[in-house]
C-alpha cells in the first residue's frame, strides 16, 4: 500500500533547517508561508504548516509568528511538542518521549494535512528546531532524526560575519546524510556578503541561494512592532514567491525523472540473477535509511505514488547496522578526506591496519589478513591459500588437477574458481566453462515443523541409520545446537562418522586429489536458506583433521601446532553468516572449532562499501615465501584495502560488538525471549511456532537475523519454484492493519525475495522489536491467506 506522508508531484513538503540559532528561521518559515499562499491560490492549493518541538513555550511560539503575519486564511497550522524551558528540547524534559513516538506523530500530522489537501494538493514547510545538529528530546541530532521522511531541506544560512563557515558546514552535513537541499537561504547583509561566496561553492550542485532584505530594528512598542513587521513581510513576498515557483519547477523535475526511471532501466541495464523477460514491476528506490526504502510506483492514475518499504531481504544480506547509517557514513567521508584511495602492496595506512588488528583481535587462530571487494573474490582467495599449502605439503605434481570436498546446496560465488567449487546446480547449470572440480556430501538440515524441532537426514546417510528413518526429532531446538557445549546426539554422531568415512575411502580409491575442505558453517544461503545440522559439519571437520590424511592419502599426519592445519585446510565461507548474522560474531562459534582459513563481506562494513576479507594461518602464509617473486601470492586489484572500506569496516565491528554485549547489548530482549536456549534470534519463538503449524508451511527456521519458511510444494522444488511468487507479491503490497496509525493505509510493505519454494525474511541487527513484529504479523497474514 502507498505511503501518503511521503512527498508526492501535489504534496509538496519541505523542511526548514537553519545552520545555528538566531539566524532568521522562523523569519524565513512565515515568508515561504506567505509567498506559498500566493502562489497556492493561483492553482487552488492549500499550506500547512508545522512545528514539531517548541520550547520557551507560550511565550514563545514559531507557530503563532507564521500565522500572525500571513495575508491569507488558507494556511494552516500546528504545533505538536511544546516545552516552558527556552533551552535545547533535550534538557527541556525530565521525561523525554522516544524517536519512534515523536517521529510517528509527525507522520500521522503529515498524513492528516495530506487527507486534508485540495485536489490540486498542497505545500507543507517543517521547521525544525534550532541548527541541524540541535537534538530532539531524546538528544538524537535533528539532522539524522529527520532523515527518514526525506524530504527536500530549505537550509536558512548565517548571514553575519563568520556565517560562511557555519553555513557551508551544515550544508556540507546534511549532503553527507543524503538530503536534496534546493534552496539555501541568507539576508542580504552588504556589509558581509556571505551569500555571494556561498553560491559560488554550490551552484555547481544545482542549488538555489536566495536572499531577502533583513528584519527592521525591534520595536518595544508591540503595536508598532507588529505594523513594521507586516509591513517587512509585504516587501519580503516579492524575494520569495520566486523561491516558491523555483521549488515547484524543481519539484516537478524530481517527478518527471521518477516517472520514467523504471522503463530507462528497463532499457539500460542488465540485473543480476534476473529473468528480464519475467520482471513485471521495477522498483524505484528514491533513498533508503535505517531498515526502509523510500520508493516510487505508478497508481491508477498514472502519477508517481510513494511507499515505504522494509527493506526484508537486508539488500542482498549486506545491512547490518541500517541504511544510510551517520556513524558509517562519517568514517568513510572521514577516510576519503584523508586518503581517497592509496597504494597497497609493500605499504601501509592506519584504517587498513587498524581493521586488521581488530580481526585478528577476535579471530585469535589466525596471524594473516588478505583484502579483496567481494565475497567471491575472497573465496578464490581462500581457494588458492588451501590449495597451494595441501599441493606442498603432500607433494602434488603441479599439473595435476586439484579438487574441494564441500557440501552439496554450497554456494561460494559466481567467479570462475568459486562457481567450479561448487555442486551443479542452478547458478552454474548455464555457464559452458563450468567444470566441478571437487566432491559434495549430502547435508542433513535443521528444521521445526508442527512445533517439533528435528533433523532430516538425507538418503545417503539415513541408509547408515540402523532404523533407516530419514528424521531424527528432539526435544528443543537447543538439543540440536548443544555441539559445542555437550557434543551432540552421539548416536546420530556415528552415522555421520560412518558416512563421512566412506566417503572419504572412496574418493581415495578413485586417487582423488583434495585440496581443501570447504563449508559454509551452519547455514548455507543462497542454496536455499539450508542451516546444516551442526553436528554434521563438526564431525566432518573433527574427521579431516584427525583422519583426513590417512583416509585420502595413507599418510600419518600427526602434526599438534595449533598453527598448523592438518589433515585438510578447513576453509569457512562466512561472507553470509559471519559478523553476527547469526547471532554470533562468527557462525564457527555454532560448532566449537576453528578454521584454518575463514572469508568476510557483506556485514563487515554494515552495508555501506563493498570489502572482502581472507583471514588465514602462519603456516598457510609460509608456503608463499621464497626469494622468487612468481611464489607470492599472485591475487589482487586496484582498489585493495580501500581505505574508506576499511574505516567503515572497523565501526562497524566496533558497534556490532557492543551490541552483542549479554546484558547491555541492543539485542538483549530479543536474547531474553529465547532464554534457556544455546541460540537466539530475533524472530520470535511463538511466530516460529506459529508459522511451524500452518498447512502450506513444510517447515520453519531461524538463527540470528535470518527466518526461513519452507513452503510446501507438490511440483517443484528448490530454485525453479514459483510457489512462493504470490506470497512475495502480497508481502510487497502491504496490505496489514500495522502501521503507525493502526490502519492499512499505513502498513508495512516487505521487499522480500524468494529463493524458489524458501520464502526468507532477514533484518538488519539495528531492527527494533517493534520492526520485527511488524513484518512477523505481515508475513502470517500472507501465509494464512495463501
Amino acid at each position: 500500500m502507498p505511503t501518503p506522508f511521503l512527498p508526492t508531484r501535489a504534496f509538496q513538503a519541505y523542511q526548514i533547517f537553519a545552520a545555528n540559532t538566531n539566524v532568521g528561521k522562523t523569519i524565513f518559515a512565515t515568508g515561504l508561508c506567505r509567498a506559498a499562499a500566493i502562489v497556492a491560490k493561483e492553482s487552488n492549493r492549500d499550506v500547512f504548516y508545522v512545528k514539531p518541538v517548541q520550547t520557551g513555550y507560550p511565550v514563545d511560539s514559531d507557530e503563532r509568528h507564521v500565522k500572525n503575519y500571513q495575508s491569507s486564511e488558507m494556511l494552516r497550522s500546528t504545533t505538536l511538542y511544546t516545552y516552558p524551558d527556552p533551552v535545547s528540547p533535550h534538557i527541556a524534559t525530565d521525561s523525554p518521549p522516544h524517536d519512534v513516538e515523536v517521529l510517528s506523530r509527525v507522520k500521522q500530522q503529515m498524513l492528516d494535512y495530506v487527507r486534508q489537501q485540495k485536489k490540486n494538493g498542497s505545500y507543507l514547510f517543517l521547521e525544525t528546531a534550532g541548527g541541524i545538529h540541535s537534538p530532539v528530546m531524546s538528544g538524537t541530532p535533528q539532522v539524522d532524526f529527520y532523515r527518514s521522511l526525506r524530504l527536500p531541506t530549505l537550509l536558512v544560512g548565517d548571514s553575519n560575519l563568520g556565517g560562511i563557515s557555519t553555513t557551508l558546514t551544515s550544508y556540507e552535513s546534511l549532503l553527507i546524510r543524503g538530503y536534496d537541499i534546493p534552496t539555501i537561504l541568507l539576508f542580504d547583509q552588504p556589509q558581509y556578503k556571505n551569500h555571494t561566496l556561498i553560491n559560488t561553492r554550490v551552484q555547481k550542485n544545482g542549488v538555489q541561494v536566495a536572499t531577502i532584505p533583513p528584519p527592521p530594528q525591534f520595536l518595544q512598542d508591540p503595536i508598532l512592532e507588529q505594523e513594521s513587521m507586516r509591513k517587512y513581510y509585504s516587501q519580503v513576498d516579492e524575494y520569495l514567491v520566486p523561491v516558491i515557483k523555483n521549488l515547484d519547477l524543481q519539484n516537478a523535475e524530481r517527478f518527471d525523472r521518477l516517472e520514467t526511471m523504471a522503463q530507462k532501466s528497463r532499457d539500460t541495464f542488465w540485473w543480476p540473477f534476473t529473468q528480464h523477460e519475467l520482471v513485471k514491476d521495477v522498483t524505484v528506490i528514491d533513498s533508503a535509511h535505517h531498515d526502509y526504502f523510500t520508493t516510487y510506483e505508478k497508481n491508477s492514475t498514472g502519477e508517481m505514488s510513494p511507499k515505504e518499504m522494509f527493506d526484508s531481504c537486508a539488500s542482498w544480506w549486506t545491512q547490518g547496522l541500517g541504511h544510510a547509517n551517520p556513524d558509517l557514513t562519517l568514517s568513510a567521508a572521514a577516510a576519503a578526506g584523508r586518503y581517497g584511495h592509496v597504494i597497497f602492496p609493500e605499504s601501509t595506512n592506519e584504517p587498513a591496519l587498524s581493521l586488521a588488528e581488530k580481526v585478528l583481535d577476535k579471530d585469535t587462530w589466525a596471524s594473516r589478513v588478505f583484502f579483496s571487494d567481494n565475497g567471491s573474490t575472497a573465496m578464490e582467495v581462500a581457494l588458492k591459500m588451501a590449495m597451494s599449502a595441501t599441493a606442498k605439503r603432500y607433494n602434488f605434481d603441479i599439473k595435476a588437477p586439484v579438487e574441494i570436498l564441500g557440501i552439496d546446496g554450497s554456494y561460494h560465488g559466481d567467479t570462475i574458481g568459486t562457481m567450479d567449487a561448487c555442486s551443479p546446480n542452478v547458478y552454474n547449470d548455464q555457464v559452458q566453462w563450468y567444470e566441478p572440480k571437487g566432491h559434495w556430501l549430502k547435508p542433513p538440515s535443521v528444521h521445526i515443523s508442527s512445533g517439533r524441532a528435528y533433523v532430516r537426514l538425507p538418503k545417503e546417510i539415513s541408509k547408515f541409520q540402523e532404523s533407516g528413518s530419514d528424521r531424527v526429532y528432539y526435544n528443543s531446538i537447543n538439543d540440536i545446537y548443544s555441539v559445542e557445549t555437550q557434543g551432540g546426539d552421539k548416536k546420530l554422531a556415528k552415522t555421520y562418522e560412518d558416512y563421512i568415512r566412506s566417503e572419504l575411502l572412496s574418493l581415495k580409491a578413485q586417487k582423488r586429489r583434495i585440496g581443501s575442505l570447504l563449508m559454509e558453517p551452519v547455514l548455507m544461503g543462497a542454496g536455499g536458506m539450508i542451516f546444516v545440522d551442526p553436528l554434521f559439519q563438526r564431525t566432518l571437520i573433527d574427521i579431516v583433521r584427525k583422519e583426513g590424511s590417512q583416509l585420502l592419502y595413507g599418510v600419518d599426519d600427526k602434526l599438534t601446532s595449533k598453527d598448523t592445519w592438518q589433515g585438510l585446510p578447513v576453509v569457512f565461507d562466512e561472507v553470509f553468516a559471519g559478523w553476527y548474522r547469526l547471532g554470533r560474531r562468527s557462525a564457527s562459534e555454532f560448532l566449537g572449532v576453528t578454521p584454518d582459513i575463514t572469508a568476510y563481506a557483506k556485514t563487515l562494513t554494515g552495508g555501506l562499501l563493498p570489502l572482502a576479507l581472507t583471514v588465514t594461518k602462519e603456516s598457510i602464509y609460509d608456503v608463499f615465501l621464497s626469494e622468487n617473486k612468481p611464489d607470492c601470492l599472485l591475487h589482487g586489484h586496484s582498489y585493495t584495502a580501500h581505505p574508506m572500506g576499511c574505516a567503515v569496516a572497523k565501526t562497524s565491528i566496533e558497534t556490532l560488538d557492543e551490541m552483542a554485549i549479554e546484558k547491555t547489548g541492543s539485542w538483549a530482549p530479543f536474547r531474553d525471549e529465547w532464554k534457556g536456549n544455546s541460540i537466539w534470534s530475533m524472530w520470535s519463538t511463538q511466530t516460529v511456532d506459529q508459522l511451524s503449524r500452518l498447512s502450506n508451511v513444510e517447515s520453519v527456521m531461524t538463527l540470528g537475523s535470518v527466518l526461513a519458511v519452507e513452503l510446501k510444494d507438490d511440483t517443484t522444488a528448490g530454485y525453479s519454484s514459483s510457489v512462493s511468487k504470490s506470497v512475495i507479491k502480497n508481502l510487497r503490497s502491504g496490505e496489514f492493519k500495522n502501521g503507525f496509525d493502526g490502519t492499512a493505509e499505513t502498513g508495512v510493505n516487505l521487499f522480500a525475495r524468494p529463493l524458489g519454494n524458501i520464502i526468507y525474511l532477514m533484518t538488519s541487527q539495528v531492527t527494533t522489536q517493534q520492526g520485527v513484529r511488524q513484518c512477523e504479523q505481515a508475513l502470517l497474514e500472507t501465509l494464512q491467506k495463501c
